[in-house]
């Protein structure tokens, strides 16, 4: 065993993982929540380097459901249009915090489960649906996805079952019964309840049973079942999903319970409030084949109240010992690995074709297909009615999630004829963007001649606009938009034609975009107007 520096393992937009050990490789998936493609998942060999993973471009075998071979999108589970909608999967401000800052919460995929019994790979998630609810309510929509091939993007379309909640888990007994694990609404005082399942059509094989109500009665969430020494393990988060955050365990020696608290809770305590790494919770414990047991879990990079990268996957250690509770370590950024394993960018059975979208691209709940044209790096979008702040509608977005700390992300748009685009309303660039109440940007109004830097933050009661005159477009002027970044600032920059001079649009703390929310930042075009605009972008680099 050698320390390696491995946190976070999945950087950026990852939270909530789940992970399943499975021929020599872990897999694992993230919640997703308004973006879509749904849950992406990711394989690795030595628990250092993961590859999101999917074969895209390539045949594959009919669906059962027409709706469902529509806009293939490679590397998630949930990768097709038509087979749920996100319309109503927007962002509630609640609150505010304990900083004054109201909490944003997304609806969408929240907290999926990945797990493999006698061939098939199974993954169970929650639709959280905003639409028409009460206040306190939350519009729960289970369901499971299978795959007997999980390297190719042959994800069954849903199995919708009945359950009011979310952080739902499938354990197989040694029997093979199948059992669905859950938090039941409404929080914060859920409850851990339980049914036999059949994974095959989601009716109940028996009775609904509570088996838990956590220590603390506070967000007990996220539960998972592991069968160690004749015990059956309960594992759940407790708190909330930040400063508070913790994990506990119960065991039982029958399935249903009773079940005996852990005396020595929590097995992982709330984080260290001065370390860089804290929020850690909500994760899944799974075993290397030498014996030593791993913790995947959520967590947050903080430096000085900045936390811009939102929640991410990490990875730390723990020991179980025979007949115990496990006892899981404190998250570090170095994590004791194996020595020897096969790098995870090596034989992989990953076969990609030129063309068509990246695995990593991402667009904003249900997107249109036929707005968005592929080719190798570049893509022409369609432009919406709809802009970034309206949640009733599509909106022709394309990103990716931002991984590094430090870095740039730029793209080129192809020269406008702006003069034929006149009260076209066109509005098109380059967004750092989370959600509906929260994105900053730089982009071209046409109708203005203005390039325009634009920061929203409702949450924190942001709104500032600046704008610069450029004039009437050449045809042949092409305009870079860019965004520099690192923990503690953001900066909106734009350019003129191949070889014009960088002109600065604004420099940003990056605690304007910081804050209690469930997803991280996603770097992409957009474009918005009146009437259908084709506008194409080279070179959309994001990192």
């Amino acid at each position: 065993m050698e320390r390696v520096k491995v946190n976070p393992i999945i950087p950026g937009f990852a939270p909530d993982p789940s992970v399943v050990y499975v021929d020599g490789t872990y897999f694992l998936v993230n919640s997703s929540f308004h973006m879509f493609p749904g849950l992406p998942v990711y394989a690795s060999r030595d628990l250092k380097e993961w590859k999101h993973i999917g074969m895209p471009f390539l045949p594959l075998h009919p669906s059962p459901s027409p709706v469902s071979r529509l806009h293939l999108q490679p590397g998630n589970a949930l990768n097709r249009t038509g087979l749920m909608s996100f319309q109503h999967s927007t962002t509630k401000l609640v609150g505010p915090d304990e900083d004054g800052v109201k909490i944003a919460a997304q609806g969408g995929l929240m907290a999926p489960s990945i797990r493999y019994h006698k061939g098939t790979f199974y993954i169970v998630c929650t639709n959280i649906d905003h639409k028409d609810l009460l206040p306190g309510d939350t519009g729960c929509q289970n369901f499971i996805l299978s795959t007997t091939n999980i390297w190719a993007d042959e994800w069954s379309d849903p199995i919708f079952y009945d359950f009011y909640g979310i952080d739902t888990s499938l354990f197989w007994d040694d029997d093979d019964r199948a059992y669905l694990i859950g938090a039941r609404s409404p929080a914060p005082a859920s409850q851990i309840w339980q049914f036999e399942i059949d994974v095959k059509t989601g009716k109940d094989l028996s009775e609904r049973k509570l088996l838990w109500e956590g220590v603390t009665k506070v967000y007990p969430e996220g539960p998972h079942m592991y069968k160690r020494d004749g015990w059956y393990y309960l594992l759940i988060a407790e708190g909330g999903c930040f400063a508070d955050h913790h994990v506990i365990m119960a065991r039982s020696r029958d399935i249903w319970g009773p079940y005996e608290v852990n005396p020595a809770n929590p097995v992982l305590p709330k984080a260290d409030p001065t370390g860089f790494i804290q929020y850690t919770g909500h994760g899944d414990l799974f075993q290397h084949p030498s014996g030593q047991w791993y913790f995947a879990c959520l967590g947050v990079r903080k430096n000085n109240g900045h936390f811009i990268m939102g929640r991410e996957s990490v990875l730390t250690t723990a020991s179980w010992k025979e007949g115990e509770f496990p006892v899981i370590d404190a998250v570090q950024v170095d994590v004791p690995l194996p020595t020897h394993q096969s790098l995870c960018s090596s034989n992989f059975p990953i076969a990609r074709k030129p063309g068509g979208p990246d695995v990593a691209y991402l667009q904003i709940r249900d997107p249109v297909p036929e707005n968005y044209e592929h080719d190798a790096s570049n893509v022409t979008l369609t432009s919406s009615a709809a802009d970034l702040n309206q949640d009733d509608e599509p909106v022709t977005f394309i990103g990716k999630r931002q991984r590094s700390l430090h870095g740039t992300s730029s793209a080129t748009l192809e020269a406008l004829d702006s003069s034929g685009m006149k009260e076209s309303r066109l509005k098109t660039g380059l967004c750092y963007y989370k959600d509906e109440h929260r994105y900053a940007r730089v982009f071209l109004d046409v109708d203005s001649e203005n390039v325009v830097f634009e920061i929203v933050n409702k949450a924190r009661s942001i709104e500032r606009t600046l704008s610069r005159n450029i004039g009437v477009l050449a045809n042949d002027n092409r305009i870079v938009f860019g965004i520099d970044y690192t923990e503690l600032d953001l900066v909106f920059w734009y350019s003129l034609g191949e070889d014009g001079a960088r002109q600065e649009m604004s420099a940003t703390d990056s605690l304007d975009m910081t804050g209690h929310d469930f997803v991280g930042p996603v770097i992409g075009v957009f474009a918005t107007s009146n009437n259908k605009v084709r506008v194409k972008y080279l070179d959309i680099t994001v990192v």
